[in-house]
């Protein structure tokens, strides 16, 4: 099921081919990239592996991390939804620079989370950051997620959040 929802400001969609080329611009910009895994840029193979990737989940399971496009542009922003990572249901976000600080992250976020459990019944989710992320910190936290635990990824510290009630 091919899934396009529209937001106040936001089209949030299946990923195309047209995403492989903004991705990648987006997946090499250092700023974009520091605080996501090992914290450097990548280049074009990893976008063109990553949206292909999502274009066959979204076709076999339905959830993925969506594409989020602007609305009146129809500019690529980046991109919300759910992977697993180690047998956890991972929610996640990623947006290209000029689209920070505008409230975008926060309003596909709430979007994305009610797709997540209404349309595909999602539960236990979580989401992951690395606190100095304060960007994505308030986002969890205004999604109503609490504190769940630490891990360390990269000799790096991570925080994780999640809805204790779903566990």
């Amino acid at each position: 099921m091919a899934l396009r929802v529209e937001t106040e400001r936001l089209l949030i969609r299946g990923w195309t081919e047209d995403d492989i080329d903004p991705y990648a611009n987006m997946a090499s910009d250092p700023e974009v990239m520091r605080y996501i895994g090992n914290g450097e840029p990548r280049g074009r193979d990893y976008a063109e592996e990553f949206v292909r990737r999502m274009i066959r989940l979204h076709e076999e399971r339905g959830w993925i991390r969506f594409a989020v496009e602007h609305g009146e542009t129809g500019r690529f922003m980046g991109f919300c939804g759910y992977e697993m990572q180690d047998e956890v249901l991972d929610f996640g976000w990623r947006y290209a620079r000029d689209f920070w600080g505008g409230g975008y992250g926060s309003e596909a976020s709430l979007a994305v989370l009610g797709i997540g459990r209404e349309t595909y019944g999602l539960t236990g989710i979580e989401s992951q950051s690395y606190p100095e992320n304060v960007g994505s910190i308030r986002i969890i936290e205004k999604l109503g997620m609490t504190y769940l635990r630490e891990s360390v990824s990269f000799g790096r510290r991570i925080v994780h959040y999640g809805f204790p009630e779903e566990r």
